[in-house]
C-alpha cells in the first residue's frame, strides 16, 4: 500500500539526472510502496501498514479529457434477470463489478484514520499540495464508494467542504495497502480521472474500465456524485487505460483514454556501468564526534540473512514492482531481469526478519532497494529500482548513499539520535534500518579517511525515521 512530491518525483522516475518522462498514473505504480512500522496502532491491533503509496501528487480536475459519443451508436448488452452488464458496445465479454463492501462507514473511517494521519503528516513535512487543507479524517466525511469483500476493501472518502477526495485500499483489518488525498479543484494541474479519484460526470448510471494487461473491461462499482471503485483487487493507480460511461440506454456519453507516455528520454552508453569508490580501510576508527567529543551512535548492524535469503525474499517484492509497472521506463531498469542469486548483495542490515539492501544486477547497471519487515511480501516492505547514470552513479538517494572517493568512514547528523556512524558495504553506505520515507531530513553527512581526517562533507535529504 503506500503512498513529499519530491520524494515521489524522485523515488518514481529514477531517472537521476535525466528528465521525467513519464505521467501522474505511472509515477504513482512505479513509487516506492512506503511503509511505517510506527504510528500505525489501531483502536483493536497494532498492525503494520503494507506498501502504502502517497498519492499526493496527484490532483484532480473536472477538466478532463473526456468525448460524448453518439446519440444512436452501439449499445451495452445487459443482463435481463440482473441487469448487469455483459458485452461492452464492441461485444467484449466484461467482469463482474466487485460488490458493495458490507462495513460500515464508520470502520471504514475507523480503519482509515491511521492511513490518513500519516499521509497529513507527510504533506504537512514536506509542503505538498497545498489545496490540501489537512483536514483530519473523521465523521464529517462522506464514503461516497465503498467495494470489496470482508476486510479487503477500497473507499473512498469525500472531505466535508467537497474539496479534497481520498481513497483507502484496505487489505485487511487496519491495514491499508494504499491510500491517497487529491483535490477536486477544478483549476488543479494534473488532469487524470485514472488515478487515486475515480470519477466520472454526474448522471452517469454505468461504468466500464480497461486495465493495462487486461483484454476484458471491467464494470466499475458506482457510488455518490460520480466516483466509482473496482475494489480491492484492482485498484493499483497507474493501470486505467480507459474509461467510459453510458446513459440508461446503455449508450456511451463519457470516455477517457489515457494518452500515450513519452519514450524519449536522454541516452546513457550502453558500456557505461555503476563506479563505485575503491574501499579504504581506517586505520584510525572513529568512535567519538571529532566536532563534540561526544561518543557516535554505532552503526546499524550487518543483516544476519544470508546473501541467498535476501535475494530470495527480495525477489518476492520485485515481482510486485514489475506487476503493477504500466508506463515507459529506462528500458535497463526491466532489462536487468528479475532479482536472482546472481544479483550482488552489495549492503543488507537489521536484525531477525527486519531488512534493507541494496542489490546490484549482474550487468552493473540497475540496482534494486530492497526494506522488508517480515518473511514474505504478505508483510511491510518498500522497493525500487534505479539505472545508472551517464557518470557511472546511482541516482542520490534518501534511504542509502553511495561512499565518496576516498572516504574511509561517514558519520550522519541525525536529528534524533544524533551524529552516527554509517555501515559501509561494497561501496556505499546506509545510516540505519531505513524505510517509509515519511520523515525525509536534510542532514550533513561527513566523510573521514583512513586517519581519520574529514575529506569530506556535504547535505543530504535522508529517511531519518527507522523501521
Amino acid at each position: 500500500m503506500t503512498t513529499d512530491i519530491e520524494r515521489l518525483l524522485a523515488a518514481a522516475a529514477d531517472d537521476s539526472d535525466q528528465p521525467l518522462t513519464t505521467d501522474v498514473d505511472d509515477l504513482l505504480v512505479r513509487a516506492r510502496r512506503s511503509v511505517r512500522k510506527t504510528r500505525i496502532a489501531t483502536v483493536s491491533t497494532a498492525v503494520l501498514t503494507t506498501g502504502v503509496i502517497i498519492a499526493g501528487v496527484a490532483t484532480w480536475s473536472a477538466n478532463r479529457s473526456e468525448t460524448t459519443g453518439p446519440a444512436d451508436g452501439p449499445r451495452l448488452t445487459l443482463d435481463p434477470t440482473t441487469g448487469r452488464v455483459i458485452k461492452d458496445e464492441t461485444g467484449a465479454q466484461v467482469q463482474a463489478p466487485p460488490p458493495v463492501s458490507q462495513l460500515s462507514d464508520a470502520n471504514l473511517r475507523d480503519q482509515c484514520k491511521q492511513a490518513d494521519k500519516e499521509y497529513v503528516d507527510f504533506l504537512r513535512e514536506h509542503g505538498a499540495n497545498p489545496l490540501d487543507k489537512l483536514q483530519p479524517l473523521d465523521a464529517r466525511w462522506k464514503v461516497v464508494a465503498k467495494a470489496g469483500t470482508g476486510n479487503r476493501v477500497q473507499a473512498i472518502f469525500l472531505s466535508p467542504d467537497r474539496s479534497i477526495v481520498s481513497t483507502c485500499t484496505l487489505m485487511s483489518v487496519g491495514q491499508a495497502q494504499s491510500y491517497g488525498r487529491v483535490s477536486t479543484k477544478a483549476d488543479a494541474s494534473i488532469k487524470s480521472p485514472g488515478g487515486v479519484a475515480n470519477r466520472v460526470p454526474d448522471g452517469v448510471p454505468e461504468v466500464l474500465v480497461n486495465l493495462d494487461g487486461e483484454t476484458e473491461p471491467r464494470q466499475a462499482l458506482l457510488g455518490e456524485n460520480g466516483f466509482y471503485s473496482l475494489g480491492f483487487d484492482a485498484s493499483t493507480s497507474g493501470r486505467v487505460r480507459q474509461v467510459r460511461g453510458y446513459d440508461e440506454q446503455g449508450r456511451k456519453v463519457f470516455e477517457y483514454t489515457r494518452p500515450p507516455l513519452p519514450t524519449t528520454r536522454p541516452s546513457v552508453p550502453d558500456s557505461v556501468t555503476v563506479k563505485t569508490a575503491e574501499p579504504i580501510t581506517p586505520n584510525v576508527v572513529r568512535t567519538k564526534d571529532p566536532l563534540t567529543g561526544k561518543a557516535l551512535a554505532p552503526a546499524p548492524p550487518v543483516s544476519p540473512l544470508t546473501d541467498e535469503q535476501v535475494t530470495t525474499r527480495c525477489r518476492e517484492v520485485d515481482d510486485i514492482y514489475f506487476s503493477g509497472s504500466s508506463g515507459a521506463q529506462d528500458p535497463r531498469i526491466k532489462a536487468a531481469g528479475p532479482v536472482t542469486k546472481e544479483w550482488q548483495v552489495a549492503l543488507k542490515t537489521g536484525t531477525g526478519n527486519k531488512l534493507t539492501a541494496v542489490l546490484i544486477s549482474p550487468d552493473k547497471k540497475v540496482y534494486a532497494w530492497c526494506h522488508m519487515l517480515a518473511p514474505t511480501a504478505k508483510g511491510a516492505y518498500d522497493y525500487t529500482r534505479s539505472a545508472v547514470q551517464a557518470n557511472g552513479k546511482f541516482a542520490d538517494d534518501f534511504s542509502f548513499g553511495m561512499v565518496p572517493d576516498g572516504v574511509a568512514q561517514l558519520v550522519v547528523d541525525l536529528p534524533k539520535q544524533g551524529p552516527t556512524r554509517a555501515l559501509i558495504s561494497n561501496g556505499y553506505y546506509i545510516w540505519g534500518l531505513t524505510g517509509g520515507n515519511s520523515d525525509i531530513k536534510n542532514v550533513r553527512v561527513r566523510g573521514y579517511d583512513a586517519q581519520g581526517k574529514q575529506v569530506y562533507t556535504a547535505k543530504k535529504d535522508v529517511d531519518a525515521d527507522f523501521d
